[in-house]
């Protein structure tokens, strides 16, 4: 497992940097073709600027694609993982709600209101899967709200404090929901 998150990181990383590349060349040409008179020229850029732009298009497509075969094979293990589901209800409830917390603190002081709400509902989909671990009861909520965060591509840091703002933004998130 390990090897291949980092597989899948460090090809994250090369397609990042291809991208890059191929933007600055992109804006390279797309420099000169904007000062270019001369008709071949024009042709010419105007064909290598629209190979760069496609390559970059290809480049910024793969890169997503290899982030959702990354997350959903997460997910499948996550599924797949042997345990045995909690047998305290009004425990698991509880925890929960504080990996809710947890999480929705991050996220909302993470991302823009649509994206937190986008994140939350992925959230909501990974934390019955989480439910039936073993350790879910037993771990620190910061450990398994930082598991569930890293599927979900969240930066982890300690939760930051509740504030009057990301705490009226959860609750109208959960009030929708």
């Amino acid at each position: 497992m390990t090897d291949v998150v980092e597989i899948v990181d460090r090809d994250a990383q090369m397609l990042s940097r291809l991208a890059e590349l191929d933007l600055a060349a992109a804006e390279r040409v797309h420099a000169r073709l904007m000062t270019t008179e001369e008709a071949h020229e024009v042709v010419e850029l105007g064909r290598t600027y629209q190979r760069f732009a496609r390559s970059l298009r290809q480049t910024l497509a793969l890169k997503a694609r290899l982030m959702r075969d990354s997350e959903e094979r997460a997910k499948r293990e996550l599924a797949a993982r042997p345990g045995r589901a909690p047998q305290d209800p009004a425990a698991l409830e509880a925890r929960k709600a504080e990996v809710r917390e947890a999480v929705s603190r991050i996220a909302w002081d993470e991302y823009e209101r649509e994206d937190a709400k986008e994140v939350l509902l992925e959230f909501e989909d990974l934390l019955p899967l989480a439910t039936g671990e073993e350790s879910f009861l037993t771990e620190p909520v910061a450990v398994v709200a930082a598991r569930l965060c890293a599927l979900l591509e969240i930066p982890w840091r300690d939760v930051p404090p509740a504030t009057a703002e990301t705490a009226a933004a959860a609750a109208l998130w959960r009030s929708s929901g």
